[in-house]
């Protein structure tokens, strides 16, 4: 069996959010704001359940290269403080 081939994304980092929180939470729209926030090079994921299931928050995992970080969000928190952390996360300017 020969060995996975490695590549290098087109993106610079990925951002995964829970379905499950988006819609208990009623906040369906995050993905697009996160998407629109951070702008291209960034790949906005809904994913299944994180199993982190905060109440009344949605989680959302951020990482580029080898570190990954995770963020209970708030639906209607100030998504220009969100795009910011997020941002950082990626390690991008803000």
């Amino acid at each position: 069996m020969s060995q996975p081939k490695e590549i290098r994304p087109k993106w610079e980092g990925l951002v995964f959010v829970c379905r499950k929180c988006m819609k208990r939470t009623g906040a369906e729209d995050l993905r697009r704001t996160l998407k629109d926030g951070l702008g291209k090079g960034v790949r906005i994921v809904r994913s299944g359940c994180l199993k982190v299931c905060p109440k009344d928050r949605v989680c959302v995992v951020a990482g580029s290269g080898e570190g990954m970080r995770c963020f209970l969000v708030e639906p209607g928190e100030d998504s220009d403080t969100l795009v910011r952390a997020l941002s950082s996360a990626l390690g991008r300017p803000s």
